[in-house]
């Protein structure tokens, strides 16, 4: 048969059991102490004490089958109440794998997302680097380009202004060209013309 702990509850003075054999209703009214003993109303005592331990002040509740908890898990057989540990214990087993399988989709999700930006701020740091170096090249190049300017602007000739005014006339009789003739035409001898 199965195994029932209410067979074996009885009165911790006088060991009166609590159920007949046939699993009826007690023979006298049983109550059970805050300090966790079993006492029948034959060993009840009027001050509040404990018949068994011999407690001051304690508080009584009537024993019976359909106590509520937690004091009806004390009477509960071995194997049902490991069954419901069990239970419990696999409830919150699965319960914390789960949250431990949740955190840890997160920390791979966050472990390829810091890989994704460590390489984005590598590509960024080696543009910003080319760029530098493209700045700096440019700089030089401008320096060269100005200096040089400058030295073209220092190189140039100026102008005469004696040289200006080249084309207006000069009264001066040193200034005046005198005209070329045409050359003159000459004939081979024995050519010359005669004159009758």
């Amino acid at each position: 048969s199965e195994f029932d702990f209410w067979d074996f509850v009885g009165c911790a003075v006088c060991h009166l059991p609590f159920s007949s054999t046939d699993r009826g209703s007690p023979l006298v009214p049983f109550w059970i102490t805050e300090c966790g003993h079993v006492v029948c109303n034959t060993h009840l005592n009027p001050n509040q004490s404990c018949a068994k331990c011999g407690d001051q002040g304690i508080q009584l509740m009537p024993l019976q089958r359909n106590m509520e908890l937690p004091m009806s898990d004390w009477f509960r057989s071995l194997p049902h109440a490991i069954d419901s540990m069990a239970n419990a214990v696999k409830f919150q087993q699965e319960s914390l794998a789960a949250l431990v399988r949740h955190y840890r989709s997160q920390c791979l999700q966050f472990s390829s997302t810091c890989d994704r930006l460590r390489n984005e701020r590598r590509l960024l740091r080696k543009e910003a680097e080319a760029l530098r170096r493209e700045v700096h090249q440019l700089r030089q190049y401008r320096g060269f380009g100005g200096e040089h300017s400058r030295y073209r602007s220092c190189r140039s000739p100026r102008k005469n202004p004696r040289q200006s005014g080249s084309n207006k006339t000069n009264s001066s009789p040193r200034s005046i060209v005198t005209p070329v003739g045409p050359l003159r035409l000459t004939r081979p001898p024995g050519e010359h013309p005669t004159f009758s």
